[in-house]
């Protein structure tokens, strides 16, 4: 606020009256209306990343014809269906599917979208709640219900993966003032890469847990494998332990993974064959479905970032998986040889394909923009869709972007 225009408003009545005399009264609006654009300007985000960004890639292939208005649109829509602070002791939260409940996963997508959308306060919001149910080890409870009960102890680390590297791009985007709930960024990331190398990754073998308390070995989920995410992680925190656990990811991705198709167990353990301990599972975890559907989205952005050779063969053997059975008869579910067990039409499974086809060369490019066109058209009604439409969305239009230090 400018020194006048705050003497005004703190001076008793008497006085600006006394002002009022001696001084023109056009000068004095004129005054009052440059105050109070500069206190306008001032409030506006100072970010360093404004949305949109629209970036190329380092490597591989773009959709043709992006548009942010879908985006917008698309983020704007999920805010107010899913977005709410009811049942919040802190902050926001991001609604489950059953429509009442929040799980930690939806925390960490609510918060990658929010700073790249360049959304400060309502990452704020969403990382206030995020913090408000922690476990022994100072991770969210994955699943709290609609009236702030904790209803899933423990920790699920595709969510701490999220979250940490929400973090480190708020860093960027915001910098390292304190943002609301008087929260530094960086040192917040910091202390979440430490916590998940402690208890979120398997000792010696650097296998990446499905959680804090289980897992390793004998079980582990390929669609948490975010190496991208881990090349940041490394050189945020300068620990190159977590360059291990990429080049561990990458060794069970093999093991796992159907060499004509390219698809992906949602479980399986180190070796690529069942897990154990997932009796719960659609299939025993055997099927390439929900879960593994997100694999060519992590693995397609380590190729666009840092042309990764082992990401680009996992990724043109999914397209070429997708080019045989076309980008229109993309369905939720199948087996690990490409025969189809699902019926859904949805972003879940065409935009994440999606991303993979952008992590190959320009000999895909028609059957990248067939499928960022499906993604911006298709239709999904209920969380796990519209969040994984943005995210998708996001990387399709080049706004997912990573500072220039991180890619050196």
């Amino acid at each position: 606020m400018c020194p006048f225009f705050a003497y005004l408003f703190f001076v008793n009545v008497h006085t600006v009256c006394a002002i009022c005399v001696f001084l023109d009264m056009k000068k004095i609006m004129l005054l009052i209306v440059t105050c109070l654009l500069a206190l306008s300007l001032s409030a506006q985000s100072t970010s360093n990343y404004p949305f949109p960004q629209n970036v190329t890639y380092p490597h591989g292939i773009m959709p043709e014809g992006i548009s942010n208005d879908t985006l917008k649109s698309a983020y704007e829509n999920w805010k107010k269906k899913y977005v709410t602070s009811s049942g919040a002791p802190k902050g926001k939260r991001v609604l489950w599917d059953d429509g009442t409940s929040t799980v930690s996963e939806g925390m960490g997508y609510g918060m990658l979208i929010a700073v790249y959308m360049d959304d400060q306060e309502l990452f704020d919001d969403f990382y206030a709640y995020y913090k408000a149910f922690p476990n022994l080890h100072g991770l969210m409870n994955w699943k709290i219900d609609g009236r702030g009960n904790v209803s899933g102890q423990n920790a699920a680390t595709d969510a701490e993966e999220d979250v940490a590297f929400a973090l480190i791009m708020a860093h960027h985007q915001w910098g390292s003032e304190k943002g609301k709930g008087n929260v530094r960024y960086d040192r917040e990331a910091k202390n979440m890469l430490y916590k998940m190398m402690d208890y979120e990754v398997e000792g010696g073998s650097y296998v990446l847990k499905p959680g804090d308390m289980w897992g390793g070995t004998e079980t582990t989920n390929p669609s948490y494998f975010a190496p991208a995410y881990f090349r940041v992680y490394a050189k945020f925190s300068n620990n190159k332990s977590w360059l291990r656990v990429a080049e561990k990811s990458y060794e069970i991705l093999e093991n796992c993974m159907n060499k004509e198709t390219g698809l992906v167990p949602d479980w399986c353990n180190a070796q690529g064959g069942s897990a154990s301990g997932v009796g719960w599972a659609r299939d025993n975890g055997n099927s390439y479905l929900y879960d593994a559907a997100r694999t060519p989205w992590r693995i397609g952005l380590d190729y666009l970032l840092y042309g990764t050779e082992d990401a680009y063969e996992y990724c043109t053997t999914v397209s070429d998986f997708i080019d045989r059975i076309s980008v229109f008869r993309i369905r939720d579910g199948y087996n690990l040889d490409g025969t189809r067990v699902g019926d859904n039409h949805n972003s879940t499974f065409i935009g994440t394909f999606g991303v993979g086809i952008m992590a190959t060369d320009s000999t895909y490019q028609n059957l990248c923009n067939l499928a960022y066109m499906r993604n911006e058209q298709v239709f999904n009604n209920t969380y796990f869709n519209d969040c994984l439409r943005i995210l998708t969305l996001l990387i399709q239009t080049g706004n997912m972007w990573v500072p220039e230090e991180y890619l050196k």
